[in-house]
């Protein structure tokens, strides 16, 4: 019997201990029996045995997940020997226990590569071993450590915990277990950091998989279906992963979020269906799930987030398309699109918030490309919206309300709005992105077939100045034709030939510029300084 004052034992002999009988185990594999159904099994199993051969004298036993480990390494290597002394004699028990075994030996031989490889020396590497690592109760409690852990763990560890939690997302596995790992990839996708770990090779494909299950769970599920929301707003940015998040169906029940769910899981869906819009194969789901509504309901109702991802998917599907009669164009007009926007607008005036209006804006000058639409836009109070955004503090919304004014000059009047957009047209020429100075150019180029906006442009010092320097080969990725455009407008003027020719433009027209037609009419005007009496329109 102990004594009382006899010390405990350390804590790590019985690993000790262990680990001396599974290497003693090891050692003494026996060989095949002559059963025939053992000899097509046993070479798995020997494989296996054959990889903790090598890796077991390298187990960190101080690590607290060899413990498990050991023992049930030891229960399956007994239980080899008792198979091979005394095989039952069912035929299918056998095969049964043989199978059992072979892929419990297989994920052990896997869990000790892992320890060994890890060495369980930080704290993350801790928390990654004990996700692959061991029982199901024993991963779980990893991942509680993983969503309570309010540090961003490392790229290279995260990768690593990735093949763990998607097989926690298989439908084989408890909804508790569902739940957390979605909470877990959830808090992956909102790190930009971290975003290749979840969209590159295998894991966009395989989450997609899985979160089209959650989607389709209903609205019971309903921290699950959030977080998922928030996961496919980042897988969904890769095409491919929105095209099979689509062909799984997904554009239904992203909708039915929209119309039935939690304010959080309505703004995130709205965000993942702009990204689905995006891709113009996948905007006829749109019309089939007839989607159009539900989405210009949530720009009413909507939280403010909600209503701008709203607006947002309904300016992408009204995007650039092949088809030249642009049939959603015309669908989003007849189920209200414009009212819509108005109601947006004028609450954007009301609430003193943040207010992106890119959508709005972008959906606008969608929807302007068609004539008659346009020619509604001019006439029902947008414009002064339009031009107001030319002020912007954000340069995406500038760049949409320059191109939005290019779609309205052309109803073919003059519109006093627009003409106070023609000086901040003439500022953005100096932005420093040149997306910014194409589109105000061509903004400008629009509006010069007019002669009213002309004689508001020639009163701005800079304009000239401006559109000249554009036409510089070192101000690349824009576009020489609209600035060409702009000044063969407006060489009818003495006064303007003199300053585009005093700005350099007889230069940048003679050399890179000298092949193109329109630019060789300018050039032969400020050369021979006759007025030209036709103007091209852009």
């Amino acid at each position: 019997m102990k004594s009382p004052d006899q010390p405990a034992p350390s804590p790590i002999g019985e690993e000790q201990e262990l680990h001396k009988r599974c290497l003693s185990l090891l050692s003494t594999l026996p060989s095949p029996p002559p059963t025939s159904l053992l000899r097509r099994k046993w070479p798995s199993i020997t494989t296996s045995c054959n990889r903790l051969v090598s890796t077991l004298p390298s187990l960190p036993l101080s690590n607290p997940l060899s413990l498990p480990l050991l023992s049930s390494l030891l229960a399956s290597l007994s239980h080899i020997h008792s198979l091979s002394s005394q095989p039952p004699t069912g035929k299918l028990q056998l095969q049964s226990e043989l199978s059992s075994l072979a892929t419990t030996l297989d994920g052990l031989a896997s869990d000790a590569d892992l320890l060994v490889s890890s060495g369980g020396g930080s704290s993350e590497n801790d928390i990654v071993s004990r996700l692959q690592v061991g029982p199901i109760s024993s991963r779980l409690e990893a991942l509680d450590s993983l969503l309570l852990d309010k540090a961003t763990m490392s790229a290279s560890c995260l990768q690593s915990a990735v093949p763990s939690l998607l097989k926690l997302l298989e439908p084989s596995a408890s909804f508790e277990a569902r739940e957390k790992a979605v909470s877990a990839f959830a808090k992956l996708s909102l790190s930009e950091s971290c975003h290749h770990v979840i969209t590159s090779g295998e894991v966009g494909p395989a989450l997609v998989i899985h979160l089209s299950r959650i989607l389709d769970s209903g609205t019971g599920a309903t921290a699950a279906i959030e977080n998922a929301c928030t996961i496919l707003q980042t897988l969904t940015l890769v095409k491919e992963n929105a095209m099979a998040l689509a062909s799984r169906g997904g554009v239904g029940p992203l909708l039915e979020i929209c119309h039935a769910g939690t304010p959080s899981a309505q703004a995130s869906a709205a965000s993942v269906l702009g990204n689905l819009a995006q891709v113009e194969t996948i905007r006829p789901y749109f019309v089939d799930e007839n989607g159009i509504p539900t989405l210009i309901n949530l720009s009413y109702i909507g939280t403010p987030v909600a209503k701008d991802n709203a607006i947002g998917c309904l300016c992408n599907l009204a995007g650039p398309t092949e088809d030249e009669l642009q049939d959603l164009k015309i669908t989003l007009f007849k189920e209200g699109a414009l009212d819509c926007i108005k109601s947006y607008l004028e609450l954007q005036v009301q609430e003193d918030r943040d207010w992106n209006l890119e959508g709005a804006i972008g959906l606008l000058r969608h929807l302007a490309s068609f004539r008659y639409i346009a020619e509604i836009i001019t006439n029902n109070g947008f414009v002064p919206y339009v031009v107001s955004a030319l002020d912007s503090t954000k340069l995406k919304v500038r760049i949409e309300a320059a191109r939005a004014i290019a779609e309205l000059a052309v109803t073919g009047r003059i519109v006093k709005e627009i003409c106070e957009s023609i000086p901040k047209l003439v500022r953005m020429l100096e932005g420093k992105v040149s997306e910014e100075r194409e589109a105000s150019v061509k903004a400008l180029a629009c509006l010069m077939h007019a002669s009213g906006y002309r004689r508001i442009f020639r009163k701005d010092e800079g304009g000239i100045v401006n559109v000249v320097q554009l036409l510089d080969p070192l101000v690349g990725d824009v576009e020489k034709k609209y600035p060409v455009s702009v000044l063969l407008s407006l060489s009818q003027s003495r006064k303007c030939r003199k300053q585009m020719v005093a700005a350099g433009a007889c230069g940048y027209l003679r050399g890179s510029l000298a092949t193109q037609v329109e630019a060789k009419k300018l050039l032969e005007c400020l050369g021979r300084g006759r007025i030209l009496g036709v103007f091209p329109r852009v």
